[in-house]
């Protein structure tokens, strides 16, 4: 099992990393079973390795490469911050938090702009994933790294929306669970939600480098992706102005318990949010640059293109 984890951990890495230093590394995890802490090391690598890549690791993938794993990148980046919008939203979604933002103008304001932005980034997400997903679908018959990944997509949706519809029946149901039993069942829920987003990303990166494309589909994606980023960021700074807001117009509000054992606040909730929401805007942004700068390097022309991970 820990090596698996290990191999998981590994996978995280960027394409470039793993190319040069893969083999390396995955014949030291199979030489001998990691330990727990060999495993969060090397989830701490990949991290650093997305953030501050080795110098000449570039030059191991095509613009093309780069191109693709900037769109990808992008993409992971969005489901996390998805991920902890979805927790701001269940964080504020009652009365109480409704009337402070009637009351408060910067609380009311932050909150209207937080749900437009998130309006205008799903959007582009689907925007600049349809002219992919069409394709992918066409091509998953007969690329069999087309089929695993579209498959696994599939399945992680089909597994949440199955999730989704227990929570929904459980929540109307004549007879109410017990606090506790209520705030279990939505950590499952969440947990499902969080493997289900992980493996879209994967599935989202394995696809994306299997698909014959043309160069122009991956530019607009990228493009796309620009505004996705944008978003994420004003979102970050629209939950910041929130939670300052809250702690000065609302503070008894701030500091009520949340979630389902109540351990921390309402505040510090959001402030939790907010911190994943500033690391996925701003690894977004360094990614969003280096496709660009991607793109800026390509020579190749219009031509359908392919890879591999």
């Amino acid at each position: 099992m820990r090596r698996r984890l290990a191999k998981a951990a590994l996978d995280l890495y960027p394409l470039a990393f793993r190319r040069r230093y893969g083999d390396e590394m995955l014949a030291l995890i199979e030489e001998a079973p990691p330990s727990s802490k060999t495993t969060l090391d090397l989830l701490r690598g990949a991290f650093l390795a997305h953030v501050r890549p080795a110098a000449g690791l570039a030059a191991a993938l095509s613009p093309e490469e780069r191109l693709r794993g900037a769109t990808a990148g992008i993409l992971s980046c969005w489901i996390a911050f998805a991920a902890a919008g979805f927790g701001f939203y269940k964080t504020t979604e009652d009365h109480p938090f409704s009337r402070a933002g009637d009351s408060h103008p910067a609380i009311g304001g932050a909150h209207t702009a937080i749900q437009i932005l998130a309006v205008i980034a799903s959007l582009a997400v689907i925007a600049g994933a349809l002219p992919l997903i069409v394709p992918a679908l066409r091509q998953a018959r007969r690329v069999r790294s087309l089929r695993r990944a579209t498959g696994l997509a599939a399945g992680a949706l089909a597994l949440f929306a199955i999730a989704t519809l227990g929570l929904v029946a459980l929540a109307h149901s004549t007879r109410s669970l017990p606090g506790p039993a209520a705030g279990l069942a939505f950590l499952a829920w969440a947990l499902v939600g969080l493997l289900s987003g992980t493996a879209c990303a994967f599935a989202a990166r394995s696809g994306l480098f299997a698909l014959r494309v043309r160069r122009s589909g991956l530019v607009a994606a990228l493009a796309c992706g620009t505004l996705v980023t944008a978003a994420m960021a004003l979102i970050a700074t629209a939950t910041g102005v929130y939670v300052f807001a809250l702690a000065l117009d609302a503070s008894t509000l701030a500091g009520q318990g949340n979630g389902p054992s109540g351990l921390l606040s309402a505040g510090a909730s959001i402030g939790f949010q907010l911190l994943v929401m500033i690391a996925a805007a701003g690894l977004a942004s360094v990614t969003l640059y280096r496709g660009w700068s991607a793109v800026g390097s390509s020579r190749s022309g219009s031509s359908p293109v392919s890879s591999s991970t």
